[in-house]
């Protein structure tokens, strides 16, 4: 329940923490109204570069062929696939369980480690993408954003970073995912509790049904008078999830 405190404040100074570009936001709602308010955030999120007294560490090298690893490999022409499914539903008979676990254990020791491997390679692929962005592109490492691996985010949907083999078949690409701008009604209700909001505040961006309101949020962050208030309200309530960056080959 709230308070007849926090309904009855006056709204008080949030602390500053705009993680997004406002001045930009406001152009584009002002130039295309029916922009997806959630969309065009996350588009101009800012995402701080790494903390250069906090380098990222290079992953330790795992040794992943393994006596158990090349024992799997030799295995496995011997008992993949060696019990057909039935033609009908029946109970498999004691021989057709013993050679489907020795075929189960064998492909499962090969899967573990064919999946380390795929991600090391993912690792050294990207880390020589840092290193292209830092040498050919003049990335700065102080003022480029990363993700939490410490890997650069300069790919962005539809727009990825490319490394070609000579051969001229597939190449390598680092893509992007689109980032995403979640709500948090709790949040909100926290600012209303606390008295950092006003229940004029609450309501200016929440519908009848007491939600966030997406449209009333638009509205609000075009409306000069309202505008550097709920900038600062959106700034609490939102969350960027920045998209994640994949290794494929094209």
């Amino acid at each position: 329940m709230t308070s007849a405190a926090a309904t009855e404040s006056t709204s008080t100074e949030l602390v500053p923490s705009l993680p997004f570009d406002f001045d930009k936001l406001g152009v584009e709602l002002k130039n295309d109204p029916g922009l997806n308010i959630s969309d065009v955030l996350a588009r101009l999120a800012t995402i701080p570069p790494i903390d250069p007294d906090k380098p990222v560490k290079m992953a330790s090298v795992v040794e992943l062929v393994t006596g158990e690893l090349m024992h799997a490999i030799e295995e496995i022409p011997d008992v993949f696939g060696k019990v057909k499914p039935p033609a009908s539903r029946r109970v498999l008979n004691t021989t057709e369980l013993a050679k489907l676990r020795a075929e189960k254990i064998q492909i499962d020791t090969a899967m573990k480690a064919l999946a380390a491997r795929k991600n090391e390679i993912h690792t050294m692929v990207s880390v020589h993408f840092d290193v292209v962005a830092e040498q050919q592109k003049g990335i700065d490492p102080t003022k480029t954003p990363t993700n939490k691996k410490g890997h650069y985010l300069i790919a962005s949907p539809g727009n990825p970073e490319r490394a070609d083999v000579k051969d001229g078949l597939k190449y390598f690409t680092r893509e992007k995912a689109k980032d995403t701008v979640e709500w948090s009604m709790d949040a909100l209700l926290d600012l209303l509790e606390s008295g950092k909001i006003t229940r004029a505040e609450f309501r200016a961006i929440t519908s009848t049904q007491a939600v966030i309101d997406l449209d009333k949020v638009k509205r609000v962050l075009t409306l000069k008078s309202k505008m550097p208030r709920f900038q600062e309200i959106v700034s609490q309530i939102s969350t960027v999830k920045h998209g994640t960056l994949s290794i494929n080959l094209r």
